[in-house]
């Protein structure tokens, strides 16, 4: 089975919105895109990652959240369009991230506008974790994905599970003795305690982290720092994928799974943006690695 992750397009224009007819939290995240966030997440590479995707016949695409910059229904239309190209529900599961989920009137037009890629049954509450985690199985691979995009104060990008969501998280984790499925974590804000500064973390990290810990999935995938990392929570690998629309080090990965006689065999591919002049840099393999699982290391790994 081939899963692609990718996260963090934050493909939406504010071009055309004044900076006083915003309110609150939304003019600092205005300023913030008007001086930096429109000159480095550019629509032209985002497309040029969307097609380089699709070329390589995904059976499903992760994407974890912050299509857009500040939660305004202008910007759901518009990322609505994305999606349809990107894949249809069936192909794409999705997580809001906290730029999505940015103010209190972002919630119903999230569901307005990107219902048929959120839960059945998520927009019938304000509560933004009502419907999680979602649970997606195919291939005897079971996907998981849960919601941490909290409202939150002005300059503040923290997240929350939320003792309810944490506790069915933990309900779903669990695995019967003959249960060999191959299970993968999808969350917007980095999952462990000290991956970022405060001001950006999972407020309940490390009440993730016992879970993770106690029940353990074979990859958890997440975005929001905007760079690529690897990490390591017992067997569980971890990784995080810079944004896909970046003219920096815009990115996905590939994860190819399989299932052998003695577990899964995975291998992840890298994709990154070559650096250099004109729209048409291509994708090329940055990283890689291969494991089986249970922990078996391919001693060629080169994965961040």
């Amino acid at each position: 089975m081939r899963l692609i992750h990718i996260t963090d397009p934050h493909l939406s224009s504010l071009d055309g919105l004044r900076f006083m007819g915003l309110r609150g939290k939304r003019r600092s995240g205005y300023l913030s895109w008007y001086k930096k966030r429109r000159h480095v997440y550019r629509p032209e590479i985002l497309d040029q990652l969307t097609e380089a995707v699709n070329s390589h016949q995904p059976d499903l695409v992760l994407l974890t959240g912050d299509l857009i910059h500040i939660g305004l229904e202008r910007e759901m239309i518009e990322a609505a369009a994305w999606l349809h190209r990107l894949g249809p529900p069936e192909k794409v599961m999705f997580i809001p991230g906290n730029h999505d989920n940015y103010a209190r009137d972002s919630l119903a037009a999230m569901h307005r506008h990107w219902g048929s890629y959120l839960p059945a049954g998520s927009g019938l509450t304000a509560d933004y974790t009502a419907a999680y985690p979602d649970v997606r199985e195919t291939q005897d691979v079971r996907l998981l994905g849960v919601n941490t995009s909290c409202v939150t104060r002005i300059f503040s990008a923290t997240g929350k599970l939320g003792k309810d969501q944490r506790q069915r998280l933990a309900s779903t984790l669990v695995r019967e003795p003959d249960d060999k499925r191959f299970q993968c974590l999808l969350i917007h804000h980095p999952p462990l305690p000290g991956m970022t500064k405060r001001r950006k973390a999972l407020s309940d990290a490390a009440q993730l982290e016992g879970i993770l810990s106690q029940h353990p999935p074979d990859l958890v995938l997440y975005g929001h720092l905007h760079c690529n990392r690897g990490h390591l929570l017992g067997n569980t690998r971890i990784f995080c994928t810079a944004s896909a629309a970046s003219i920096d080090n815009a990115s996905y990965r590939i994860f190819d799974v399989e299932q052998e006689n003695s577990g899964w065999h995975c291998r992840m591919r890298l994709m990154t943006r070559e650096s250099g002049p004109g729209a048409d840099a291509p994708f090329s393999i940055s990283a890689e690695s291969c494991w089986q699982d249970p922990a078996y290391e391919n001693p060629a790994s080169t994965a961040p």
